[in-house]
């Protein structure tokens, strides 16, 4: 991506900076990465298909950040143009994930046999599907979408009659992840985690949105959130890959690699969920930096 999220000069609010002001300008150079999106080299499909998700998740989140300026028609045109973008990556998004697993796993045994059939698992999940031609295709098809999506809600925010406050929206997105985290842990589901995941990735992306220069507090918050986004896709991903490989033995896997590839996930899933616990009990006690209302 010839400019990705990572190089672009700011995605927070700047001093002194009116909401709706500083809104329009990171979408529209958000709308600069959308235009990128397809990448110059086959070798940067998987890379482009992760930074387009990213971006499909950033522009959700600041979605739900500015959903009290917006009717109910609006936010469900703007939901469902981001849920078919999402949807067109699911299957790329898949087959990285598979691949990323089944490398981490074959570096978790210490068995030769079962590391080099997983390396090899691994290469073949990859194959000619993310490297194919329709994935480039489809990443113009999502580019598409994310430009005119993100054109229409900044005609929106250009003549938005109530703009909602920065720090009751932050309070709103803190406690929702608070809360997606009790679920989830009372539960114990895997659906749940993903939801949990969500909402702390939201926070997250709403944090650095707001707080232009965080205080420690506050950066360490970020951190934590940050911490626990990352722990929760870990999570995850081990369930989707368990998952596969439990409705679907890959081809030239025994069920002896099978059941001891699942193992390997039961287990690093539990630490998983060990980890996550830990860090929750610190965002517990903690509370977003409140912005000044503006």
């Amino acid at each position: 991506m010839a400019a990705s999220i990572a190089s672009l000069p700011s995605l927070a609010f700047q001093p002194d900076e009116a909401v709706e002001k500083g809104f329009v300008r990171i979408l529209e150079q958000l709308a600069g990465c959308a235009a990128v999106i397809a990448p110059r080299s086959p070798r940067k499909l998987a890379d482009s298909v992760h930074n387009a998700r990213v971006l499909i998740k950033r522009l959700r989140a600041y979605l739900w950040f500015a959903k009290p300026a917006f009717s109910l028609s609006e936010l469900t045109q703007a939901k469902s143009s981001f849920q078919v973008a999402s949807h067109l990556l699911a299957a790329q998004r898949d087959l990285v994930v598979t691949r990323s697993i089944l490398q981490m796993l074959s570096r978790k045994t210490s068995n030769i046999t079962y590391r080099k059939t997983l390396i090899r698992l691994s290469r073949n999940s990859s194959g000619t599907a993310i490297l194919h031609g329709e994935t480039i295709q489809t990443l113009g098809q999502v580019a598409a979408i994310l430009l005119q999506t993100i054109k229409e809600i900044i005609a929106r925010v250009k003549v938005h009659s109530q703009w909602p406050a920065t720090s009751d929206r932050m309070t709103q997105a803190f406690d929702a992840t608070k809360k997606a985290g009790k679920r989830a842990l009372k539960h114990d589901d895997p659906a749940q985690f993903h939801v949990w995941r969500k909402r702390a990735k939201r926070l997250l992306y709403l944090l650095q949105l707001t707080q232009t220069a965080p205080c420690k507090r506050t950066a360490r918050l970020l951190e934590r959130v940050d911490k626990l986004q990352e722990k929760l896709g870990d999570y995850h991903d081990s369930v989707v890959v368990q998952d596969h490989l439990q409705k679907k033995t890959p081809d030239k896997a025994t069920p002896l690699l099978v059941r001891h590839s699942v193992n390997l996930l039961k287990k690093r899933k539990r630490h998983l969920r060990e980890d996550v616990r830990k860090i929750a009990k610190q965002l517990n006690r903690s509370n977003p930096q409140r912005a000044p209302k503006r």
